[in-house]
């Protein structure tokens, strides 16, 4: 079932995107659907990578959110206690719409809203945006939902021990680590801030996903710790994916025939 759930997010983006490509001068769907599956595969070849580059120091970052999210597992009881016994109406309406607001189904329909706006005002600045956020998200969806089920972390919910895991269980409630509404609102964060040179206008957009996994922690949906790892995760395909926009895409699969037949040929550009 959940399998089947992200496959129809993943289809209703991509279609969505494309569809709205279909009347244009410039673009088709073939085309769009094509270069967007392009990038995404490129962009998962960094997004494996990336936190174990020893060059550029990411593997001290990866070392840190690894420490964090340990340290932060430590004390997964305490938060959990605390906030569940400090409780009132007005939190609980605030929660309810960090909660929404964070729904990974929204952040997908709004990435598609930008991108069609953004071709219908003509703008390759939004556009790019669009396909920046559609990418980030659908890369947080997907790696999210593959550590869930390989990790099998019981939510609050379902049990009162944080270290009750049952990897690859494929069982209701025990897909708790990381949070997919986490991951996904840094992922959109980080996009979007990476578009403004406004310190006020970034904090506002990290401020508001925090906000998103603090409310899935006062719901009790999450550990404290499954809200660390999820943001880190968020934010790391958030980056992946507005770097590789910006280096250009220097790479990309084209069709290419041949005498003895057709075939794809991954083509560089410098």
């Amino acid at each position: 079932m959940k399998l089947r759930s992200f496959a129809l997010l993943f289809l209703l983006f991509m279609s969505s995107t494309a569809c709205l490509a279909a009347d244009t001068d410039d673009l088709t769907v073939i085309g769009e659907a094509t270069s967007g599956v392009q990038r995404l595969a490129g962009e998962s070849a960094d997004l494996v990578t990336t936190p174990f580059n020893i060059e550029n120091g990411n593997i001290l970052i990866t070392l840190g959110v690894t420490g964090a999210t340990a340290l932060t597992y430590v004390f997964d009881h305490d938060i959990q206690q605390k906030l569940q016994s400090n409780k009132s109406s007005g939190w609980n309406r605030a929660a309810d719409a960090g909660a929404l607001a964070g729904n990974p189904i929204i952040h997908l329909g709004l990435a598609a809203l930008v991108y069609g706006a953004a071709i219908a005002a003509d703008s390759p600045k939004w556009k790019e945006t669009g396909e920046m956020m559609g990418e980030a998200l659908i890369l947080a969806d997907a790696s999210t939902f593959v550590l869930k089920e390989a990790v099998g972390r019981g939510r609050p919910t379902a049990t009162n021990f944080r270290g009750d895991f049952k990897p690859f269980g494929f069982k209701n409630d025990y897909d708790s680590f990381p949070s997919m509404h986490t991951s996904s609102s840094f992922a959109m964060a980080s996009v979007l801030a990476s578009t403004s040179d406004s310190i006020l206008t970034k904090m506002s957009y990290y401020a508001a996903a925090t906000f998103v996994g603090f409310s899935r922690m006062y719901q009790n949906k999450h550990w404290a710790s499954d809200i660390v790892f999820g943001a880190a995760l968020g934010e790391l395909c958030g980056r992946v994916v507005t770097s590789y926009h910006a280096s250009g895409n220097k790479f990309t699969l084209a069709p290419q025939a041949y005498e003895s037949g057709a075939g794809l040929a991954l083509v560089g550009k410098w």
